[in-house]
């Protein structure tokens, strides 16, 4: 049964079958050869995988993800980054990843945090003579770090899947995002020096800082007032949310004035289409989980898993190494859909805790969004950039070295990830 599931799985992405059809497409075959076709199991099983009300938070972080987008909120960003870090050898590249980490604690989304920063920061780095393809991939970068640092809809999704709390996810994700961004500064720096790009005219002044922070503070205040209301416990990451999407609109319509009322459909549907995407990758695997679990294969995988070792960190170290793999072809959030519950019988039995495995594999799946031929934030940074996606994917490869060596550092040192978790929001 593993040896069909894996021809037919592979078959499917050969012939580039859209995901969410190869995956309950796959689910069917199994079921028919297996004897257990049922139509009523399929759509049972597909209402089930989207009957839980956390994943309301998908639809209102991306619906907060296109407020943003509207109401220009990169910009004052930008310009408070600037600020800070403008001054530094590629000052524009330290920019873009400050701007991206600052952002990733909003959206929550790859995509949405590379398309943010990249509209506005590609064409800037391309006058200042920064390579196209250095700038792509970085802004590509930067995207990635957006599902790692809290809120996190990959994480939202997992949680849901796998039973585990979203607040100590969120928590978890913070130090490996942070790691992830100032490794691409530190690249970026040496990067710029060896290509000798031009430092920003003028020195750091304190007033220029305070002037941008009183521009920015109210962009600033929103992941304050998300995370802050997770982790004391005022909401939950559901109602944080929710929260965001409404504090987005009051800021970009009654503060800046940047979103108008007619945009207001184009954004609902924007952020519609989003979540519908998501929502029905998740009801598509939820067969595949279901056809999976009934046919037992999580347990035979377990098995073959502890057969090669009892060890937690070599066992996390070959799962990490197949998600990475299947990271250059598969959407994240399909990703995890599919794996989440067949690895859950593996963390059980090697008493791994849901949690941190959950940071991993969305770390993992940020990772893929950066490799070819699949990789969403590498298409976005080369289509807004306008640089061929080759070029991009050369330049990104050292980008992605850092980015594993944070993965592998976490997978060593576990309390990378737990920290946080384990001191703010311990298990009771």
């Amino acid at each position: 049964m593993i040896i069909l599931f894996v021809i037919l799985f592979l078959a499917a992405v050969i012939i580039g079958v859209p995901v969410a059809f190869s995956l309950s497409g796959l689910g069917v075959v199994v079921m028919t050869t297996e004897g257990i076709f049922n139509p009523v199991t399929i759509a049972q099983n597909m209402f089930n995988g989207n009957d839980s009300s956390p994943l309301v938070a998908v639809l209102f972080f991306m619906l907060a993800g296109a407020l943003m987008e509207e109401s220009r909120l990169t910009q004052r960003l930008m310009d408070f980054a600037y600020s800070i870090v403008g001054r530094l050898h590629g000052g524009l590249g330290h920019v873009a990843i400050l701007v991206a980490m600052i952002f990733a604690a909003m959206s929550g989304s790859a995509v949405a945090t590379a398309a943010a920063i990249g509209g506005m920061l590609l064409p800037q780095m391309r006058a200042r003579g920064y390579d196209d393809g250095f700038s792509a991939a970085l802004i590509a970068s930067g995207g990635a770090i957006g599902p790692i640092i809290p809120p996190s809809i990959p994480m939202v999704i997992y949680a849901v899947i796998a039973n585990a709390s979203v607040e100590r996810m969120f928590l978890g994700g913070a130090v490996p995002g942070i790691l992830f961004g100032l490794g691409l500064m530190v690249y970026t720096r040496f990067y710029a020096k060896r290509h000798h790009y031009p430092r920003e005219e003028g020195k750091f002044r304190l007033q220029d800082l305070l002037a941008s922070l009183q521009e920015s503070i109210l962009a600033l205040l929103m992941p304050v007032i998300i995370l802050g209301g997770i982790f004391s416990g005022i909401f939950t990451a559901t109602e944080a949310a929710c929260v965001a999407a409404v504090y987005t609109f009051l800021v970009g319509k009654f503060v800046y004035k940047t979103i108008k009322w007619k945009s207001i459909p184009k954004i609902c549907l924007s952020a519609a289409k989003n979540t519908a995407v998501v929502m029905f990758i998740i009801s598509c695997c939820s067969v595949l989980a279901w056809v999976l679990t009934s046919q037992q294969i999580p347990q035979q995988i377990a098995l073959m898993l502890l057969s090669v070792s009892t060890n937690p960190t070599i066992v996390l170290l070959l799962i990490s190494t197949f998600v990475l793999i299947l990271g250059c072809f598969m959407d994240a959030v399909a990703i995890i859909v599919l794996l989440s519950p067949i690895m859950l019988s593996v963390l059980q039995q090697l008493s791994i805790d849901p949690v941190f495995f959950g940071v991993l594999l969305v770390v993992n799946v940020c990772i893929g969004a950066l490799t070819p031929p699949v990789g969403t934030c590498l298409f976005v940074s080369s289509k807004i950039g306008k640089v061929s996606l080759a070029k991009t994917s050369k330049a990104v490869l050292p980008m992605v070295a850092i980015a594993v060596g944070v993965l592998f550092l976490c997978i060593i040192f576990p309390q990378v990830i737990m920290f946080l978790p384990d001191t703010l929001a311990p298990v009771t």
